[in-house]
């Protein structure tokens, strides 16, 4: 595989992981349940479970944004290193 394929295929990798990270760290597992929590609480339908497992994706969400970011930078590593040249 050329040198240039291989950079553009690592740099979309990358692109994709760091896409992944900030969609499921930031929307599923941050936003979404802050949004579901001050609903169900404005409705008068929060209960203590869907309080607790809001609370701990809050805690969570930025270590598997994190977790998710390193996966592709390792895979876009993988496609693409510059020590090898």
């Amino acid at each position: 595989m050329s040198r240039n394929i291989r950079i553009v295929l690592s740099v979309s990798i990358y692109l994709l992981g760091l896409a992944a990270s900030i969609y499921v760290g930031g929307w599923v597992m941050l936003l979404k349940p802050v949004k579901e929590t001050i609903t169900a609480y404005a409705l008068g339908a929060l209960t203590m479970p869907q309080l607790v497992i809001s609370v701990l994706k809050c805690i969570c969400s930025m270590t598997v944004a994190g977790l998710i970011w390193c996966l592709g930078y390792m895979a876009s590593n993988h496609i693409f290193d510059s020590r090898d040249e």
